[in-house]
């Protein structure tokens, strides 16, 4: 990787990888947990993620004016960290107050639980795309342990697009597994991401 966007890479590998640790960490806190309950942990998750996705957006828009072979890559990064952010702006927002206004706005809740999951599988989608990219190019350049690492990103991208594309059209809660899916490209993402900047130190 060129060392205009060395320092790039790993600063967005971090971050992508400190997303999953924090939506890990939403599924073991809060699964199960009403939105009124779980607010102060779960607005505080959603505020670090929001800073996260801000970060990987801006860093990856420099990578992608910096980069010339890994364009699409970086784009898919931006695209999938602007939507995050629209997502998590959704929760953190207006999560609270649909709850708290009683069963008769039930219905308002759903349809904003429904917009904000688009959005969070629309994301999981790209970021599958981001992974095999990645994947493919690290397959193609790094050494045995790099190249495993590809094949693996290409994988869990395949099936995070297959799955979250399918959760867009089908609707919230339809796919088993998208969001995690996405978690895994996610991860592998990072570790491509990571692997790629450090191979020709």
């Amino acid at each position: 990787m060129p060392q205009s966007t060395r320092n790039i890479a790993i600063s967005v590998s971090i971050m992508l990888l400190l997303t999953v640790a924090t939506q890990s960490l939403y599924v073991a806190t809060l699964s199960g947990v009403g939105i009124v309950e779980g607010w102060p942990l779960r607005s505080t998750i959603w505020t670090m993620e929001l800073m996260l996705f801000t970060g990987i957006s801006i860093a990856s828009l420099v990578g992608l004016i910096r980069s010339s072979d890994m364009q699409w890559g970086w784009a898919a990064l931006l695209v999938s960290g602007l939507i995050n952010v629209v997502q998590s702006g959704i929760g953190l927002s207006m999560f609270l107050p649909a709850a708290k206004a009683g069963a008769e706005f039930a219905p308002l809740m759903g349809t904003l639980l429904a917009g904000s999951f688009l959005f969070y599988n629309l994301a999981k989608a790209i970021l599958g795309l981001a992974a095999l990219i990645f994947g493919l190019a690290l397959f193609r350049n790094g050494n045995a342990i790099g190249r495993a690492v590809g094949v693996l990103s290409m994988l869990a991208g395949v099936i995070a697009m297959a799955l979250n594309i399918a959760a867009v059209h089908l609707g919230f809660g339809s796919v088993p597994f998208s969001g995690a899916s996405g978690s895994v490209a996610t991860l592998f993402a990072g570790c491509t991401i990571w692997l790629s900047a450090h191979r020709s130190e």
